[in-house]
């Protein structure tokens, strides 16, 4: 979905796009869930699937949305991946959102 804005620079409405991404990408009940189960320490996906009870393959599904916003790492251990929060990514959408709605 493209809309306009009140953005001054294409660099502002390139922010805004962003933003606009990583709210889309986290409006979902399930996303949050798993956010909020990641910020003790990164978990593989048999150990998020309990906490936020749904599928292990809907689990998957949301990580990667999750992902691929660059809100997470994953770390391959044997058979496992193992998902954390990208911190500093976290930051930088909290920056450009604070920007945005200044």
């Amino acid at each position: 979905m493209k809309f306009k804005c009140c953005a001054k620079s294409s660099a502002e409405a390139a922010n805004v796009g962003k933003v606009y991404a990583f709210l889309r990408a986290i409006a979902d009940p399930n996303r949050l869930k798993i956010l909020c189960v990641l910020q003790s320490g990164s978990k593989c996906v048999c150990e998020i699937v309990p906490a936020v009870r749904i599928s292990d393959k809907l689990v998957s599904h949301h990580l990667k949305q999750l992902k691929k916003i660059g809100l997470l790492t994953e770390k391959r251990e044997g058979n496992f991946i193992r998902y954390s929060l990208d911190r500093k990514a976290i930051k930088k959408y909290k920056s450009l959102f604070n920007q945005i709605i200044r």
